[in-house]
């Protein structure tokens, strides 16, 4: 069997911040959004991004799947048009899974190899889940649930499911988040990140 990714506390609270600087340049701490409104901000504000949708069968349902592509210093997001019509009306998954790519790249996957990073479900015992096959795939989740929910994540006046409601997102990943958030040693790994990585400009 597997072995599951995971991720180290100092790495974890180096992705919170990382995302809560990239969510800062877009809205306000109080403020939630779908993740079709934050990847068409950035689009509009960088000529380098886009969103490429296909229309699939209407008939089959639609696949939890999208994709970024770098090239020739090109951001691509491709995903099915009905992931982003869900998105849109608030539907927690696909604003996950959107969230999910735009982790991929402010993380600076893409310059690690492959240029082509992808969320689907997978299959798993039980079903299909989003359980992460590799540290990359555990990192962009959790950058995920940090973009959507911020600084949130340490008010306690939300509530876990509250808090994924409001910022469209996947419950068990804003669980984790909260988890993580919480732990003695984050905020003290967070205090250490004086000088913070270069970052991708959304």
């Amino acid at each position: 069997m597997a072995r599951r990714p995971i991720i180290s506390i100092p790495r974890t609270a180096q992705i919170y911040q990382e995302m809560l600087w990239a969510r800062r340049e877009l809205y306000k701490d109080h403020q939630f959004f779908v993740m079709t409104e934050a990847w068409e901000k950035i689009c509009e504000e960088n000529d380098d991004w886009q969103i490429r949708a296909y229309h699939s069968d209407p008939s089959v349902p639609v696949k939890h799947k999208a994709g970024v592509v770098f090239f020739n210093g090109r951001m691509t997001l491709t995903t099915d048009q009905r992931l982003l019509d869900d998105a849109e009306k608030g539907c927690r998954i696909s604003n996950f899974i959107l969230a999910h790519e735009l982790g991929h790249v402010a993380l600076g996957h893409h310059a690690t190899g492959a240029v082509v990073k992808n969320f689907q479900l997978f299959d798993g015992p039980t079903g299909l889940s989003n359980l992460p096959p590799t540290v990359e795939e555990l990192e962009a989740n959790y950058a995920a649930a940090f973009f959507q929910c911020g600084a949130a994540l340490s008010d306690l006046r939300w509530g876990v499911l509250d808090l994924a409601r409001r910022a469209a997102s996947d419950v068990t990943y804003v669980k984790h988040a909260r988890s993580a958030v919480l732990l003695p040693g984050f905020q003290v790994a967070l205090d250490k990140l004086s000088t913070p990585n270069p970052r991708v400009v959304l």
